[in-house]
């Protein structure tokens, strides 16, 4: 700090708890009926209430390790499906463009994987599960690009836990 200038201890805003007092997500021990994958998941609770905040841009998971690679986060974007049905009566103009192929992201949604500042980049196959349907298996390869992007194929609003609201999203990696 400047001098003179202190600094405050840290406070989280009311309601919230300290960031330190937050639990770690951590991979779950290897898929017993293959013991060549890891698994690692991220469960969004309120997803719905999460994106209207957001206001429809992308919900980002904290650092995971994904296989071998740490720091790796996932960004869960909603997509145009999800968005044409949260516009009011007033977005009509934009409803009728996005009907006519003038949309501007996928329609069910994706997912994004970003790598921290990761000095060997390893590619990466991996299965994504949107609640208990599998699509995949996917390849990428960090060393090219740092984000890397997948469209679902499914509707994700369709695998929300109704009780809770939550969309979990698992990643199956795969050994080569």
């Amino acid at each position: 700090p400047p001098p003179g200038l202190s600094l405050l201890p840290f406070r989280p805003p009311p309601g919230l708890p300290h960031p330190t007092a937050l639990p770690s997500p951590a991979p779950s021990a290897p898929a017993a009926a293959d013991s060549s994958s890891q698994r690692v998941e991220w469960c969004i609770h309120h997803v719905f209430s999460k994106l209207k905040t957001s206001a429809g841009f992308a919900l980002v998971s904290p650092p995971l390790q994904v296989g071998e690679i740490p720091d790796v986060r996932l960004h869960f974007a909603p997509g145009e499906a999800w968005a044409q049905s949260m516009r009011s009566r007033k977005g009509k103009k934009t409803e009728a463009k996005v009907e006519h192929g003038a949309a501007s992201g996928p329609m069910k949604g994706s997912l994004r994987l970003k790598i921290g500042d990761c000095g060997d980049a390893m590619p990466l196959k991996f299965n994504l599960f949107v609640g208990g349907v599998r699509q995949g298996p996917f390849e990428c390869n960090f060393a090219e690009r740092t984000v890397q992007e997948f469209q679902l194929d499914v509707d994700w609003r369709k695998h929300v836990e109704k009780k809770s609201e939550s969309l979990c999203l698992r990643l199956e990696v795969l050994s080569e």
